[in-house]
């Protein structure tokens, strides 16, 4: 379950904390010691580090009982602890802390357009606390062409908030014009999560998944065709994630971060399927308001014991993920239709600088290149369908701002590299109006 606002609340956090942080005093060197690591034992919603950031607490500086007292005093002023205590253990000076009952959380309407799924309505609802030490949350998004509800239930209450358990839902349907069929898929799992601290984040989660592939189009790829019907079967999924931006500073803070998923579709299925992921991205600055953003992302899905994949299982390339191509626009081809690919590969850079104020709000523009490919299918029909790997690239223009309260992002962009076949798209569009 991907916890949408915890790092925003984190984020709050941190700010009211740091807002405190004068009330610390210095250092005073007499009676004073130092520990070689810092425990933050009892909270839920509040991370670790946000925690001894915002109070100036570190291993391996001398602290004195004032200076522990000072840290006491900030942590409390913050409203966010019934209490606070900070006591050593052996060579562990021990933050324990209480966090105030809270039940924060917010239900949000939205009208979004993208030039993927076009006009978007979503419903979000979120709620911290939903019951003791659990987070709860459902989205509801629909389309002309793409339906889905998400649901999600995290209990953070295992070993002092470092383990926590969740259950993720999801319902969705898509029946897009251009993929030649229509897809359902309905899944459940259960997980076990673990925070590595600055390590980063683990995640084991067990699922059931069904999916079904149907309503073929007339004149749709041979191949296409012969993969419609249904699988239901359990699944496995390993993720991994990490960042090393600094929070506190916001969605553009410089660092990088790294997200690696693995499934297992399909156990004791006909069609058993494994599924790679990884995300990788990286921010550097370039001077005060200028930014060097690099990415890259990838995935491999094959068949294991004999078993192909279908085209519910292969990937799709194009729009917001490879600017310069359609949404599904490039990779094997046949009968009119793409029919997808089991590996895939896209890198970027853009630099972004903001270039002043638009409706009163901050305008960032970009200058960006895209690279990649989507290639290989089990089934060739015989070598009927080309399924090497093709270069693409691409080059273009970014910018986004707000218009009063709603996000807006916007490109152009021309292929460079391409396909005789590929479907390219040379402006793409998202804004989101949220009440």
């Amino acid at each position: 379950m991907r916890l949408r606002h915890l790092q925003t609340r984190s984020f709050i956090s941190v700010a009211i904390l740091a807002a405190l942080a004068p009330a610390v005093t210095g250092l005073h060197p007499a009676a004073a010691r130092s520990f070689q690591a810092v425990e933050v034992q009892g909270n839920k919603l509040i991370a670790k580090d946000s925690i001894l950031q915002a109070c100036d607490i570190n291993a391996g500086v001398d602290y004195d009982q004032d200076d522990l007292s000072a840290r006491e005093e900030c942590l409390q002023s913050s409203g966010m602890f019934k209490s606070v205590a900070l006591h050593p253990a052996d060579d562990t000076l021990v933050v324990a802390v209480e966090e105030v009952d809270m039940r924060p959380g917010h239900v949000e309407f939205s009208v979004a357009y993208d030039t993927q799924n076009k006009i978007v309505g979503s419903l979000y609802f979120e709620r911290y606390n939903l019951f003791p030490d659990t987070f709860g949350s459902v989205e509801l998004n629909a389309a002309e062409e793409m339906r889905s509800l998400r649901t999600g239930l995290y209990y953070s209450g295992l070993e002092d908030g470092k383990t926590g358990i969740g259950m993720d839902g999801l319902l969705r349907h898509t029946d897009y014009e251009d993929q030649g069929y229509a897809s359902d898929r309905a899944q459940i799992e259960g997980y076990l999560a673990k925070d590595l601290g600055v390590a980063g984040r683990l995640e084991f989660g067990l699922g059931y998944r069904s999916l079904k592939m149907s309503d073929t189009s007339g004149g749709a790829s041979a191949l296409i065709a012969s993969e419609a019907g249904a699988s239901n079967a359990p699944y496995l999924r390993f993720g991994y994630k990490y960042s090393s931006a600094d929070a506190r500073k916001g969605p553009d803070a410089p660092g990088y971060s790294v997200a690696l998923d693995q499934y297992f579709w399909g156990l004791n299925d006909d069609n058993t399927v494994s599924e790679t992921r990884i995300d990788a991205n990286a921010r550097f600055a370039l001077g005060a308001d200028t930014s060097l953003l690099l990415g890259f992302q990838g995935g491999v899905v094959a068949g294991l014991g004999g078993d192909t994949t279908r085209a519910v299982d292969r990937f799709n390339l194009g729009g917001a993920d490879f600017r310069g191509f359609a949404p599904r626009g490039i990779g094997p081809k046949d009968g009119g239709y793409f029919v997808g690919g089991n590996t895939y590969a896209v890198a970027s850079a853009e630099v972004q600088r903001g270039i002043g104020t638009v409706f009163d709000t901050p305008v960032r523009a970009g200058v960006f290149a895209n690279i990649g490919s989507l290639w290989s299918l089990d089934d060739t029909l015989g070598g009927t369908i080309d399924d090497s790997a093709k270069l693409r690239s691409s080059v273009g223009l970014s910018m986004t701002f707000d218009i009063s309260g709603a996000p807006v992002s916007l490109y152009v962009a021309k292929a460079i590299d391409k396909e005789t076949g590929d479907d390219t798209q040379s402006f793409g569009l998202s804004i989101a109006a949220r009440f």
